[in-house]
């Protein structure tokens, strides 16, 4: 069942493959280029769908997924900003064409297995780009934050889009808009491409798939996200759990490697989250007596992604003062502010909300002098846009997701059981970054959701009713078995 590199080069040819690699790419570029790789997509895979004569299939969560964006269509009826909901609900109903794509090609282990490489290897591209931002900008004293701002300066002149640019001082966004962005895309599937390194036999691109495992870990170091970093610290110990009484001297290697190599900086900005909520606190146990101002150096964003403005710091000199004076303490002082007036603006229409798309949820926080793009938490902004019924259907294609994962890591040590694991280390990650940022804001980070949860339907029958073997995680208990 291994895919090696010959044989993904022989199907380079079929219409299957060819769509789910222009699918893959799409993290690769700009926002607005997304949706013109997956036009072509849909026509590939529409042409392989009629040479196997089989109709397009919807499965559990991809009926989840309609009613969701059926519910956000309503919303649009009373949205402030009508115009601008209705491109939000086209949006996510254009990249449903995404679901139906990888979840009808994904017919066997050996299909799933070519778009998990085209995964693993789009992933290592955008952590080497960030990776090669972050050493450019350190040692040029200059702010390479955006592979791709010099075509945005272009395109977005000639787009009606209100816009903002935060500054981010020695953060890497590689080809995203901003850093954390990046982040939330690189440990979404950050999973799955642990998955294809361990759990298959792979002579021919072992190495290859090693570097871009580092190169997809590195590129979350160097984006400098704390939430990222919580996400990662999970990752790391489940896998440290799982397998430290079968690769005792491997993960000792791993851990010993990681503190002796891990930059300071790095460090640092991690241990920032302590003195950060020291400040949070003091403002809390403020804020009921002092009158809130506005704050155009708070939290601000584009309009594909929010972030952290600057304010004035003390002369620094290290990587690790640089980026924490600037950004630190007051990402969470203005997240606190956020989270209280979101609360107060879900009080007053908690069931339905204010209709879909962050516009709403921004002219909401202006209006309170906050200059912030959305809630910074996935819970309060689908409580925003579409109410308590948004968040019931979002909740219930979460249950989904992990209801799967348990189903899959039941099936005891095979590919199903490690699939599983990747599905839940997903769902971990896309909620602790939730509790931070909204992880569905732009187009590539909803895009890369829907093909995750296409990838997730199609886990079960391949993985569990096949019931697939798994032949290298632990070679010793196969010859064994034998």
């Amino acid at each position: 069942m291994s895919t090696s590199l010959t044989q993904f080069r022989l199907n380079l040819k079929e219409p299957w493959l060819q769509a789910l690699i222009l699918i893959a790419i799409i993290p690769l570029f700009p926002e607005y280029i997304s949706f013109l790789l997956a036009v072509p997509a849909v026509f590939l895979a529409w042409k392989d769908i009629r040479q196997r004569r089989e109709r397009v299939k919807i499965g559990f969560i991809g009926k989840l997924l309609l009613v969701y964006i059926g519910y956000m269509l309503i919303t649009v009826t009373y949205s402030n900003n009508k115009l601008y909901s209705l491109a939000m609900v086209g949006m996510w109903a254009f990249f449903y064409l995404v679901y139906l794509l990888v979840s009808n090609l994904l017919t066997d282990a050996d299909r799933c297995d070519s778009f998990l490489l085209c995964i693993t290897t789009v992933a290592g591209a955008v952590g080497l780009i960030a990776c090669c931002q972050y050493r450019i900008g350190y040692f040029t004293d200059s702010n390479l934050i955006q592979a791709w701002g010099w075509l945005d300066s272009i395109v977005f002149e000639w787009l009606p889009l209100r816009l903002e640019n935060p500054t981010y001082v020695l953060r890497s966004g590689s080809t995203f808009n901003n850093p954390n962005i990046l982040a939330e895309y690189l440990m979404t599937v950050a999973p799955f491409v642990v998955y294809f390194n361990f759990c298959e036999r792979r002579k021919d691109i072992r190495i290859f798939c090693r570097v871009c495992l580092l190169l997809t870990l590195c590129g979350v170091l160097f984006s400098f996200s704390r939430g990222g970093y919580l996400a990662l610290i999970v990752l790391c110990v489940a896998l440290i759990v799982l397998n430290i009484r079968h690769r005792f001297a491997a993960v000792s290697m791993y851990l010993i490697s990681a503190f002796i190599l891990v930059p300071d900086e790095i460090v640092k900005r991690l241990l920032s989250i302590i003195p950060g909520l020291k400040v949070g606190g003091k403002f809390l146990n403020s804020v009921t007596s002092t009158p809130s101002t506005g704050n155009n150096g708070g939290t601000g964003g584009t309009s594909v992604g929010g972030g952290t403005g600057s304010t004035s710091s003390p002369t620094v000199t290290t990587p690790a003062e640089i980026i924490n004076n600037s950004t630190a303490d007051l990402a969470i002082n203005e997240r606190l502010r956020i989270w209280l007036e979101c609360l107060k603006r879900i009080g007053e229409r908690p069931l339905f909300g204010y209709g879909v798309g962050t516009q709403n949820t921004w002219d909401m926080l202006e209006e309170s002098g906050i200059n912030s793009v959305h809630a910074h938490n996935l819970v309060l902004q689908l409580l925003l846009e579409g109410g308590i019924v948004a968040l019931a259907i979002m909740g219930v294609i979460g249950f989904t997701v992990v209801r799967y994962a348990v189903q899959l890591m039941r099936a005891g040590r095979t590919r199903a059981f490690w699939m599983g694991f990747a599905v839940l280390m997903f769902a971990s990650s896309f909620v602790l970054h939730g509790l931070v940022d909204y992880p569905l804001l732009t187009p590539k980070l909803v895009c890369n959701f829907i093909m995750i949860l296409a990838i997730i339907e199609r886990a079960l029958p391949l993985y569990i009713d096949k019931g697939i073997p798994l032949k290298i995680a632990y070679p010793h208990k196969a010859k064994k078995a034998k």
